[in-house]
Formats: C-alpha cells, sequence, structure tokens
C-alpha cells in the first residue's frame, strides 16, 4: 500500500507541474505579437497623418493662383525706361588703324590671323626646298607661290602632273617646246627664263600657309631682283600679287586696283636708282595649277601669249643690238591691250 502510495503522489506531482520549455515559447509568442499589434497599430497612425499632409498640400496649391502678391503688376504694365526684347544699339563705328611707322590709312597693327588649315613648318619638316633657277640677263623671273609635295620630292619645279606650267609656257610662246620638269635648270641659259617662289618651304596646299610668312617673303624677291636684275617678273597667282601690294602699300588690295597682266611700273620689284636699276616689271597671270578653275583656259593662255610676245620680241632686240640690258622704249605701257581685266583668282 505504501508504495501505491508513493507512486501515486509522484504521478500526481509530475502532471501538476508545466514543462519549462512550453512556458517559454509561450510567453515569447505573446511578446512577439504584442509587438506586431503595436506596429500595426503606429502604422495606421502614420498613414493617417500623411494622407492629412497631402490633403492639406492640395489644398494649399489650389488656393494659390488667387492669392495675389503685395507687388505683382498688371501683364501690360512697363516700366518707363524698360527696353523691348528686340530693340538693339546701333552698332558702333569700327575704329580704323593706322600704321604708325608709314602713315597709311588702313594698315593694321595687329598682326594677321592664321587660317584654320595652316601647317606649321614642322609638319613637313621632312621634306626638301627646291632651288631656284636663276641667271644674269633673265628676262623674266618666274615667281610662284611655294613647292608643293610632288615638287618637293621631285626636287624640280612645277613636278605636279596636274600643273599646266609648262604647258603654259610653251603655248604662250616663252619655251620652244613643252619642257620637262627636269629641265627647269636650263630655262636661264635656253630661254633667260628663270624660277623662284614667295614661300621656300613646302605644303600641300596654299592654305596651310599664312599671310605673314607670305608678305615676309616680298622683301627676299626684292632682294634678288637685285641682285640679277631681270627685266620682268611675272608673278604665277593672284595671292602673290596680293602679298607683293600689302608689302608695298601697307594694306589691302581693293577690287577695283587689282587685274591681271602688266601693272604699273611704279609697283617695279627691286628698284635700285643708285645702281642704275630701275626693277623689274610685273605682270600677273592665274595660277597654273589643276585646281585653279575659276577662269576658262583661253583666258589663261591669252595672259602667257602676251607675256611671252613681249618676251619674244626683246629677244629679237637684244639678237639685233647686241644689248644685255633694257631700255624705257622696251617697257611695256600700262593700258595697252595686253592688260586683262581685273578678275578674282
Amino acid at each position: 500500500m505504501a508504495s501505491k502510495r508513493v507512486l501515486r503522489s509522484a504521478f500526481r506531482s509530475r502532471s501538476e507541474t508545466p514543462t519549462t520549455g512550453n512556458a517559454v515559447v509561450e510567453e515569447t509568442t505573446t511578446t512577439f505579437k504584442g509587438a506586431i499589434d503595436k506596429f500595426a497599430s503606429e502604422t495606421t497612425e502614420l498613414k493617417a497623418a500623411v494622407s492629412k499632409t497631402l490633403v492639406e498640400l492640395k489644398d494649399l496649391d489650389e488656393k494659390k493662383p488667387d492669392e495675389k502678391k503685395p507687388d505683382e503688376k498688371k501683364p501690360d504694365e512697363k516700366k518707363p525706361d524698360e527696353k523691348k526684347p528686340d530693340e538693339k544699339k546701333p552698332a558702333a563705328n569700327k575704329r580704323k588703324y593706322t600704321d604708325v611707322l608709314s602713315f597709311k590709312t588702313g594698315a593694321s597693327p595687329v598682326p594677321k590671323k592664321k587660317s584654320s588649315s595652316y601647317a606649321p613648318p614642322s609638319k613637313y619638316a621632312h621634306l626638301k626646298e627646291v632651288p631656284d633657277q636663276v641667271g644674269d640677263n633673265m628676262l623674266c623671273l618666274i615667281i610662284g607661290l611655294n613647292p608643293g609635295i610632288a615638287t618637293s620630292q621631285a626636287g624640280h619645279c612645277y613636278a605636279n602632273p596636274s600643273n599646266f606650267f609648262w604647258r603654259m609656257l610653251y603655248q604662250g610662246g616663252l619655251t620652244t617646246r613643252v619642257c620637262k620638269p627636269q629641265e627647269d635648270e636650263i630655262l636661264p641659259s635656253e630661254f633667260n627664263l628663270g624660277t623662284t617662289n614667295i614661300v621656300s618651304r613646302p605644303t600641300a596646299s596654299q592654305a596651310e600657309l599664312s599671310l605673314d610668312e607670305m608678305d615676309e617673303g616680298v622683301s627676299v624677291l626684292e632682294q634678288k631682283c637685285r641682285k640679277y636684275r631681270p627685266e620682268s617678273v611675272c608673278l604665277v597667282g593672284k595671292a602673290i600679287w596680293e602679298s607683293v601690294w600689302r608689302a608695298k602699300h601697307g594694306r589691302k588690295m581693293t577690287k577695283n586696283e587689282f587685274k591681271f597682266g602688266w601693272q604699273d611700273v611704279k609697283q617695279n620689284m627691286g628698284v635700285d636708282k643708285k645702281n642704275g636699276y630701275p626693277g623689274a616689271r610685273i605682270y600677273v597671270v592665274v595660277s597654273t595649277s589643276g585646281l585653279a578653275a575659276t577662269y576658262p583656259m583661253d583666258f589663261k593662255v591669252k595672259l602667257w601669249k602676251d607675256l611671252g610676245d613681249w618676251i619674244n620680241k626683246r629677244r629679237a632686240e637684244r639678237t639685233k643690238e647686241g644689248s644685255t640690258g633694257a631700255t624705257a622704249e622696251d617697257e611695256p605701257k600700262a593700258g595697252s591691250s595686253k592688260e586683262a581685266a581685273s578678275a578674282d583668282d
């Protein structure tokens, strides 16, 4: 009986005492559920506050158009000194510069701007310059712009196949045949002609030269004329004549002042009165480059023929008289039929 009583007591105490693990789980679950309910309650309150704020902002925006600012003016009201947006001030008169040294109006002391295509000498430093072909008793010194790539590589003037120079010399009567570029060395001795350039460095095109270096080349040409004393110079291209003009007059040439053919004796190059040299008479022709397509071929040929007629006349006179110098009677007259009308190159 005693043993039964003990077992019954143990079973009762065991069934009445709760398990420790289950109690902890139940307590944790209750705490977590309470936190969720609290968060849901707070979220609901936050949503309500946000909704209320949005409604207030919307009401405020709707009221703004009706509210008038104290300094707001009517659209048609303008200040007395207010200017219309399309009103512009009259352009100020541009100042005309004067060259301080020569006192020639229009000469700007500001250096000329280089073109966007300008190429510095370093770009073609690997190319060689082409030597001048000059000599004594030249009837005409032919002045080109500068050597091209093909000319520099060949080492002889006007070597580009697209250039009409050698053909023009023959068609104009300056040579007795169509010479090859390699024959440029015989021009002084056989035909009393010479060749040089206003700029010595080679480039692919005229645009790669600056006006400053072209104008600086004029003084070198003047020195060559005084040294070799040619009777005339032929400028192959309008740009060369414009550079010579700028160097002589300190200003740009006007349209009315430009013309092809013979120029006035006042423009002679290399004048040396002290040593009795009247200077070389200037004759201007269209560029012989294949890119110079502005003028018809007949016009170009005529310019060279007019020059050739004068040169052949001087050759005949030299042969007859045995003279090596020009006289005043031999100089072509300004305004003769050999002068061509002015135009753009």
